[in-house]
């Protein structure tokens, strides 16, 4: 493997602090636990993002577990996490494909209704869905603020959550 940046072969494992993980369209994402190739010349470092699918499905069950509505940045998350495109996403929920890219841009709204869908596809997708007492309890805020999440790796690809 040679250094992106410079070329170089020469390149060592180092350990990463806390990550802030923009690249998922998310801007409340940590890593924790991370390493990087740092190259000796250049200093330039390439993260290592193990089991990323492992990471975006507990970012997922986090999201659509949460009580305070979801985001349009977040909407879009977890619809791309079910490998779905706006207009398939669309014709699922039997809205317009205009209507899902008026939720994912903040330009109106997503239904309550629509919402806890959304929130029951993620979450039934990971396995069994159990928790019917707990499914009133999702979006049932409408608190502005939102947590950062933070997810520590260990064994170089299981992930967990951290209390924040």
């Amino acid at each position: 493997m040679n250094c992106a940046n410079c070329g170089s072969k020469e390149l060592k494992t180092v350990k990463v602090g806390s990550y802030h993980y923009l690249e998922c369209g998310l801007s409340n994402i940590y890593l924790q636990g991370l390493s990087a190739y740092e190259c000796s010349k250049c200093k330039e470092q390439e993260i290592i993002f193990p089991n990323l699918e492992g990471l975006h499905a507990l970012i997922a069950k986090d999201i659509a577990s949460q009580a305070s509505r979801l985001k349009p940045a977040e909407i879009r998350f977890l619809r791309v996490h079910l490998g779905l495109s706006g207009a398939d996403f669309a014709k699922a929920v039997s809205v317009e494909p205009e209507t899902v890219s008026r939720w994912e841009n903040g330009k109106s709204p997503m239904k309550l209704s629509n919402e806890k869908l959304l929130r029951l596809l993620i979450l039934a997708n990971i396995g069994p869905f159990r928790e019917y007492r707990e499914l009133g309890e999702y979006g049932s805020s409408s608190k502005k603020g939102r947590m950062n999440l933070q997810f520590t790796v260990s064994n170089s690809k299981n992930w967990q959550s951290v209390a924040a």
